[in-house]
């Protein structure tokens, strides 16, 4: 009973020592780590920082953008004399003067072939090249065809469909040139981007058209002056055409008889000129030919007085050819 009681005691005072030597106490002061300093980026046009490759940290993001590219030469060619006159030659058309106009429903109009357009339109706008009623686009190229956009529209139907190009910059400050080609003509024209500044539509005068509507003018002259004056320079609103021709039917019947109110005129058809010419004469009131003045100018007998009756006449005896005129009301 005694041993018992003191292998108690002795496991007791064992698990008691164990515990005092893990009982928490107070915390010894360990090393001091001073702050992290941020990180200085690199003066501008400094070189970029070597490092490891790309390849090595695929999952880390560059910290610097890559160094600009040069795209394009600093060095430019030599022009011989002939080149830089062809060159002043475009320059001359490209920077002529002409100015455009205001046309119908705000359109800006430039007369085609005088200079060299400029169309300028505006980021989140979109322009309006007009082309000429009934031409149809064959190609378009842009010198920027990445920032600009052009598009073709139509607007109307059939043969005089109109055809237009919507250009669209992706961006201000740009500057470059187009190319239209059409079923009748080459457009070539200059597109500027900027940032408030641009023109809703643009479209075009043709110098044919005004060429084309002075020769419908002319024609249409030529052709009332046809109606209204004869060859021989006369108004036909001064003239007397009442006149009736009966008889026989000779090649050289008389196309058409008229007075001017002191000249009597026979005109004769082109066949007249390849046969024998009738004799005229006037008919009195009793009925009876008369003599009368008269000559040939071109393709007609002028007399030198109003005739009321006359008879053209061809041949003599049975064979006789005879044509007779009247005016009318007069018997």
């Amino acid at each position: 009973m005694k041993q018992l009681v003191l292998v108690s005691a002795l496991a007791l005072a064992a698990s008691s020592t164990s515990l005092a030597q893990t009982a928490p106490g107070p915390v010894a002061p360990g090393p001091i780590v001073p702050a992290i300093e941020p990180a200085t980026l690199p003066p501008a046009g400094a070189g970029v920082p070597a490092g490891p490759p790309i390849a090595d940290q695929p999952d880390i993001a560059p910290r610097y953008a890559p160094p600009p590219v040069n795209l394009m030469s600093r060095r430019n060619a030599t022009l011989t004399p002939r080149e830089r006159r062809s060159v002043e030659l475009s320059d001359s058309w490209t920077g002529n003067a002409d100015m455009p106009a205001r046309g119908n429903e705000g359109a800006v109009m430039f007369t085609f072939g005088s200079t060299l357009p400029t169309v300028v339109c505006a980021p989140l706008y979109v322009c309006d090249i007009t082309l000429q009623p009934g031409e149809t686009v064959n190609d378009i190229n842009v010198g920027d065809a990445v920032r600009w956009k052009l598009s073709p529209a139509t607007s109307g139907q059939g043969q005089g469909a109109t055809t237009h190009v919507i250009v669209k910059p992706t961006d201000a400050a740009l500057r470059t040139n187009a190319i239209i080609t059409t079923d009748r003509r080459v457009y070539v024209l200059t597109l500027v981007s900027r940032q408030k500044d641009w023109m809703p539509r643009i479209a075009f005068n043709y110098p044919e058209d005004a060429q084309a509507e002075w020769a419908a003018y002319r024609a249409a002259r030529q052709a009332e002056q046809q109606a209204t004056v004869m060859d021989t320079g006369q108004n036909v609103a001064a003239l007397d055409f009442g006149y009736r021709i009966s008889g026989d039917k000779p090649r050289w019947r008389p196309l058409r008889v008229y007075n001017d109110g002191s000249k009597t005129y026979v005109q004769f058809p082109a066949a007249m000129v390849s046969s024998e010419a009738p004799a005229l004469v006037a008919i009195g009131a009793d009925g009876k030919d008369q003599l009368v003045n008269y000559r040939l100018v071109g393709d007609r007998y002028v007399a030198d007085k109003v005739l009321d009756r006359a008879a053209l006449l061809s041949g003599v005896g049975r064979r006789q050819v005879k044509v007779e005129i009247t005016r009318n009301g007069r018997q």
